[in-house]
């Protein structure tokens, strides 16, 4: 049989004759025909490399001379089968492979176990792997968990009993038990007890993902540890206490305190494990460890010492409780206890020290460093240094493009395509190759009638046409026709008018490089912020119209929005050229829009988790956002580029937070990173009004953790720069507290004990909230916020309502928190 006959049953997607067909050649007929199977492949990888894949993996199992180079090739033509499928391809590989009876089949299994774990989709070679490998199946991560994710369970050998150790290591493993209640089950009444238990406590204490734990924790229920077991195992359940997720550090609290109430808790390790507990910050997990090493009170002298512990916790209230429980054992313990006791009261607040006959020793007052802008990064040197840049905008970790990467790489490619557009093209070479659809630029071409302009698509732009040499414009027809077309497709984004400038800029660069290039942009900033100095931006415009060249249009209004907001008309009186005159021209009618925060009534669509008629406070740009509440469900992560918007008028930066605060309340009850959007902001120029001091309360409240502290960077920023707000912050807060996340709660410890220059605007924000949040279910949070800044700066005064708080009855957070204000105010 000649290879053309198997070239077209592999062409023409005959699966079963193909096989049967390979089944028909002889080892030598084999071995003649590969090198022709190997060339013919090399050239469809490179043209059409997604088609014939079935057929390929078939004809490389028929055909290929050794485990090394049958293994990529299985790898790279995978098989998909569904149950509707007319073959199963994966069964013909198979059938071909036990025909020829290979010697290296072991080789290949061992090969073939290394596939990758981050994909579990190889089915087909894990049915190759259990197909050959016999008594001695592969132990490797990939194997393991294609073989749990698979329903391995259905398909034990005795031979896999040796892989139970194995399969509780590996890493994945625990999503899939929490996901597949037939494994917990199976491996309870398979596996031997002893290594089913120890190697579930050892990955409880090696911790991971909340999925993965969540599954170790199903299948701890499922064995129902005894307590016999629990007492030989106590040291494994006290080491879960420290640093792991609060799910599993809760189990360890309970199987620990079920042994100590059957009196089999050595008390030395109840109070190892209380140490650890107090350590951490889930309040629920130390009042439960607090109350169960209160009930010892037989040993009073450990059980004060050790409570004693919490007396650095984080949080007064449990620190108040601590200090309630060593007073009671105060008069039992021995003097040399006491004396510890009053010691360690010195890291406790004034009012809880008094309480324990202790003084609270003063920290060391910290200054909140001055302010100082940061310069933007000089300018990308080499082709290679592009090239670089260009490839980590599309790896696998990568995110939305930061403003700083995005003018570097712009500016680069602007200047390096003036001064050599051949070699620029080599150096895009590797980045066409990594990413084939920039060079293809075929979505704008196919697609028009969804396709939507945003600033990413025109950076992609950018970064497509340069590998291309200029060219004339064309017709003018054509053009006209284009133009609109393009505008449409930029209507469609609908995100906004500033991301709506963005693009346009970039569009204008884009066909600039294609159609008129320039020696350079005028526009890059100098100042991480965005903002350009004058000095910097007449020497660019002096150096061009010397040269006999002008910048594009949207390049010069650019530089323009980054003027500081100090610069006058005259600062560039001795340019004569046109660039010059219309920069003047600019200046000299400079005016601030008018935002105001309002609020504003909308419906949400039925499809919403808020569905109906809902209100927010949103902020209002006259002219230009008259009605923010249609941006509500927030901007897109990647298209509009919302990351380079302080960048774009960072003399404005009450109006690009205006735009952003629908986006930043999005952000209270979802989980996207939107970077140091607030802390460019609050570096950037302008007057911090109603759209800024808005968005920094929605920021304080953002869901991502990570979003709450960029919020609370921005306060410490404005906070340096005097220009921090407080009691219109406060009010803010006081006006959002209906929103799904208290913005106060989310303050992180660096904004409850600020530094000294940033206390007072602190404790302003807070004193302005409070009186609006006295019956919200969150205020102790507040409140205890509040007591520390009051026991740092001593305002004196009062609070609106604090008064009726403080003389409720009760015990709880609220009434506690409010005593201990109202006795600090005094």
């Amino acid at each position: 049989m000649t290879f053309g006959r198997i070239r077209s049953l592999i062409e023409s997607d005959q699966v079963l004759a193909l096989g049967e067909a390979l089944k028909l050649l002889t080892p030598q007929q084999c071995k003649e025909t590969a090198p022709e199977l190997v060339a013919y492949e090399k050239v469809h990888r490179s043209e059409s490399r997604w088609t014939h894949r079935e057929t390929l993996a078939v004809a490389g199992a028929g055909l290929l001379p050794n485990a090394s180079t049958l293994t990529p090739w299985l790898v790279r033509y995978h098989i998909w089968h569904h149950r509707t499928s007319p073959h199963d391809g994966t069964a013909v590989v198979l059938d071909v492979l036990r025909h020829r009876q290979l010697t290296w089949l072991p080789d290949l299994v061992a090969r073939l176990a290394r596939m990758p774990t981050r994909e579990l989709t190889r089915r087909d070679l894990l049915r190759v792997i259990l197909e050959f490998c016999g008594d001695t199946p592969p132990d490797t991560d990939g194997f393991l968990l294609h073989f749990l994710d698979f329903g391995g369970h259905t398909r034990w050998r005795p031979e896999f009993d040796a892989l139970v150790p194995r399969m509780l290591e590996v890493v994945g493993a625990g999503v899939i038990f929490a996901n597949v209640r037939q494994w917990r089950l199976f491996l309870r009444d398979r596996a031997p007890r002893p290594v089913l238990l120890d190697g579930v406590l050892a990955r409880l204490q090696q911790g991971g993902s909340a999925r993965e734990m969540e599954g170790f924790l199903a299948l701890h229920e499922v064995l129902q540890v005894t307590p016999d077991e629990v007492a030989e195992h106590a040291r494994d359940y006290v080491a879960m206490l420290p640093d792991s997720r609060s799910t599993v550090a809760t189990l360890a609290q309970q199987q620990l305190k079920s042994l100590d109430e059957a009196g089999k808790l050595d008390f030395d390790l109840l109070c190892e494990a209380s140490r650890w507990v107090f350590a951490r910050s889930e309040k629920k997990l130390v009042r439960t460890q607090l109350t169960w090493l209160g009930k010892h009170g037989n040993r009073p002298d450990e059980v004060a010492l050790t409570t004693a512990e919490l007396f650095a916790h984080e949080s007064d209230d449990l620190r108040g409780q601590a200090v309630k429980l060593v007073g009671k054992l105060l008069a039992k313990v021995s003097p040399a206890t006491r004396a510890e006791i009053v010691t360690l009261a010195e890291q406790l607040p004034p009012d809880l020290a008094a309480r324990l006959g202790g003084v609270t020793v003063a920290e060391d007052v910290v200054e909140l460093a001055a302010f100082a802008p940061r310069p933007f990064p000089e300018p990308i040197a080499t082709l290679d240094e592009l090239t670089r840049e260009l490839l980590g905008l599309f790896g696998r970790n990568a995110g939305p493009v930061e403003a700083v990467v995005a003018e570097r790489i712009v500016e680069a490619v602007v200047r390096f395509g003036w001064q050599d557009r051949i070699a620029l093209g080599r150096a895009m070479q590797p980045v066409y190759a990594k990413q084939p659809w920039l060079a293809q630029r075929s979505m704008p071409i196919y697609h028009r009638d969804y396709v939507k302009r945003e600033p990413r698509t025109e950076l992609m732009e950018i970064i497509s046409v340069v590998g291309d040499l200029p060219r004339p414009v064309g017709p003018l027809g054509l053009a006209v026709a284009f133009a609109r077309e393009w505008r449409t497709q930029l209507k469609r984004s609908r995100a906004g008018r500033i991301s709506e400038q963005l693009a346009l800029r970039l569009h204008e660069i884009a066909e600039g490089l294609q159609h008129a290039p320039r020696p350079a942009l005028v526009s890059t900033p100098t100042w991480m912020s965005g903002l350009l100095d004058a000095d910097t931006l007449l020497e660019r415009l002096a150096k061009a119209e010397a040269e006999g060249w002008e910048p594009w249009q949207r390049d010069l209004k650019q530089a323009f929005h980054r003027l500081p907001r100090d610069v006058r008309p005259d600062a560039f009186a001795s340019l004569s050229g046109r660039p010059g005159q219309q920069l003047r021209r600019w200046l000299e009618v400079r005016v601030d829009p008018s935002v105001v925060a309002v609020e504003r009534t909308y419906t949400v669509g039925r499809y919403s988790s808020h569905e109906g008629e809902c209100s927010a406070l949103l902020a209002t740009v006259e002219p230009g956002l008259p009605a923010p509440e249609d941006l509500y469900r927030g901007y897109d992560e990647w298209g509009p580029m919302i990351e380079c918007w302080p960048a774009a008028l960072p003399a404005h930066r009450d109006v690009v937070a205006a735009w952003l605060v629908p986006h930043l309340r999005h952000r209270l009850d979802s989980k996207g990173d939107d970077g140091p959007l607030l802390p460019l902001l609050a570096e950037a120029d302008g007057p911090v009004g109603p759209g800024l001091t808005l968005a920094l309360a929605y920021g304080l409240g953002a869901e991502l953790t990570v979003n709450r502290a960029y919020a609370v960077d921005a306060l410490l920023v404005l906070a340096s720069r005097s220009q921090l707000d407080g009691a219109a912050l406060g009010t803010l807060l006081g006006r959002c507290s209906t929103a799904a996340t208290p913005c106060w709660a989310a303050w992180s410890r660096r904004c409850a004990t600020p530094p000294l220059r940033a206390a007072r605007p602190v404790w302003d924000v807070v004193v302005a909230a409070l009186p609006q949040l006295w019956t919200h279910n969150r205020v102790a949070d507040l409140v205890e916020l509040a007591v520390e800044l009051a026991q740092q700066l001593t305002p004196g005064g009062t609070v609106p309502g604090l008064a009726e708080v403080a003389a409720r009855k009760g015990t709880s957070k609220a009434v506690v928190q409010a005593k201990r204000l109202a006795a600090v105010l005094q």
